[in-house]
Order: structure tokens, then sequence, then C-alpha cells
């Protein structure tokens, strides 16, 4: 493609998405949904659940454009994408509400969350509306910065969520509570076969242990009999010191782990400098948080986990 024309068609692209802030030019109205999702996972649940009852589901964070942007410029010789809001997004410990998403809140009958704190951000959004917290019951993991709220890394607390959304829907929509219980049926034997292909696939594996980019995958190494051994990100948005690096990779050489790991759209350099240290190899996990599907990304993971650890 020639790189002028790309660079135009760049340009527009992020121009049409920016001019919903201008003042001389309306933002397009919002259809109002029935069903907010606050995240991919719980937006495809949601969707599973309510399918043939007429249900509307809108999803509120989706992959941000500049990530977007960002893949399909690679490769493209002379075209550098830069973004404006420079907040990590590959999370939401740090995310801010864009003007159509709060529209869309507003618009929203109900809201379905994925709770531990993961909307904490948007606490004040979301006054006064219809929420329900579908890890309300769930047994929880500890990280650094106190309860993990990563639960849909793990196939079996997901079906617990799964149930708790479906009862909490059925309530509030008692016309289709027959029809969202068949629809949870199908969805937990997508979850069991995805915990039976991760249980089979990294039975055998000569090393169990992870060291990742951050301890948000606690839920997919307790799900599959892994243990986290270090977490290359201790704290949400910063960088290990060199203590902490140097801790790291006295773990990877005394226990011999083969690979590490980060998360997906996060940084790669403290991974790299354990690797050019130890010879180990890098890898990336996806959090599955923004990916389209959720079972795609865990068996994604399932596959790079078992490969990278052998």
């Amino acid at each position: 493609m020639n790189k002028r024309i790309f660079t135009l068609l760049l340009a527009a692209l992020l121009l049409l998405t920016a001019s919903g802030c201008s003042k001389k030019q309306a933002l397009p109205e919002q259809k109002t949904a029935d069903i907010l999702a606050t995240t991919q996972p719980v937006y495809q649940l949601a969707s599973a659940l309510t399918d043939g009852t007429g249900l509307s589901v809108s999803l509120l964070i989706s992959e941000p454009v500049y990530l977007f942007a960002r893949t399909v410029a690679q490769g493209v010789e002379g075209v550098t994408v830069e973004r404006l809001n420079t907040g990590e997004v590959s999370c939401l410990h740090d995310y801010t509400l864009t003007v159509s998403q709060m529209e869309k809140i507003e618009g929203a009958q109900l809201v379905l969350e994925s709770g531990l704190g993961l909307e904490d951000f948007m606490e004040g959004a979301l006054s006064g509306k219809t929420r329900i917290d579908i890890a309300s019951g769930l047994s929880t993991l500890t990280g650094d910065e106190g309860i993990d709220p990563h639960w849909w890394l793990d196939p079996t607390r997901f079906q617990q969520a799964a149930a708790t959304a479906a009862r909490e829907l059925g309530a509030q929509y008692p016309e289709f509570s027959d029809r969202i219980t068949e629809n949870l049926a199908a969805f937990d034997e997508k979850l069991s076969d995805l915990q039976a292909y991760g249980d089979e696939a990294l039975a055998g594996l000569s090393c169990r242990e992870l060291v990742t980019f951050h301890d948000g995958f606690s839920y997919f190494a307790d799900s599959f009999g892994l243990t986290i051994a270090a977490a290359m990100e201790v704290e949400s948005g910063s960088e290990p010191s060199a203590k902490e690096l140097e801790a790291i990779i006295a773990i990877v050489e005394e226990d011999q782990i083969p690979a590490v790991f980060y998360e997906t759209n996060g940084e790669s350099g403290s991974a790299e400098v354990v690797a050019n240290e130890t010879g180990c190899s890098v890898w990336t996990l996806d959090m599955a948080i923004s990916s389209g599907d959720y079972f795609a990304a865990m068996r994604e993971n399932i596959d790079i986990v078992k490969e990278a650890l052998g």
C-alpha cells in the first residue's frame, strides 16, 4: 500500500474517532441497551445467556483505537502511531471513561459487572444503576495489590460466576428465565470443555512455575495446577527495580524455569532482561479482557504455556 495513502487513511480513522469530542459535531445517539457488560468476558457471557430472548447487550470497554491503529500500521515503513492518552488500558486499573461510555451507562437498564473491585474507578458513574456483581461469592486469590480481580482466567470460577449471572438475570427478566437457564447449560459445557482441554494439555509439563508480567495470572495458574514463581511487575504501572530483577533472575536460574511471560499490550523490557541473563525464552499471555473471543484467547494461553514450559 502506498505509504502516503496509508498515512492519510489512518489519520482519517483517528480523526473520525476524535470527532465525537468536537463542539461542532453532535455525538451520535447511543442505542439504549437492556444490559451493559463492563468487560469482554462478561459481555460474551451476557450475550450467550440472553440468546433468543430479544434483550440487547452492549459492551462498555473494548480495545482502544490506538491498539487497532498500531496493529494495522505495524511493518509499514515511515508510519508511526502515537496516542494522546498514554494511560495503560491492557487492564482497567487506570482506565478513564469516555463521553460515549458515560452515555452507554446512562442509557442501560442494568449493568453486569466483573466485580472484585475491577469497576471501582467508575463507581460514581454507576451510582443509581441496577447492578449485578457476578463475582459475588467466588473464592478469591490475593496478589501484591490486594484481591486479584481476574477470576475469568479460571474456567471453574467462570462457571460459578455464570451461574450467578443467570440467576440474577432470570430474576430481573422472569419472562426469559427458562431460556436463560437453557443457555447457561450450553455456556457451562463450553467452560467444562475448556477446563478439560487445559488439564490435559498441561498435565505433563516439565516445569509448573510461571514468571509473569504481573500477578494477574494467579487464577489461571490455580485452575491448572501451576504456581506463580515471581511477578515481573510488583505494582501496577511500575517496573521492577534492579534488586527485584536480580531476585527474579535468581529464581529462574535456581528453579531452571525455561520461560517467562509478559502480558499482551504490556511492556516486554523486564522479561527481556531476565531472558538475556538466564537464557530463558520470552512469551506473551493474554489477559482475555479485550480479546474478541474468550475461549480462543484461553486456549491460546494454554497452548503457549504448554510449548514454553514443555
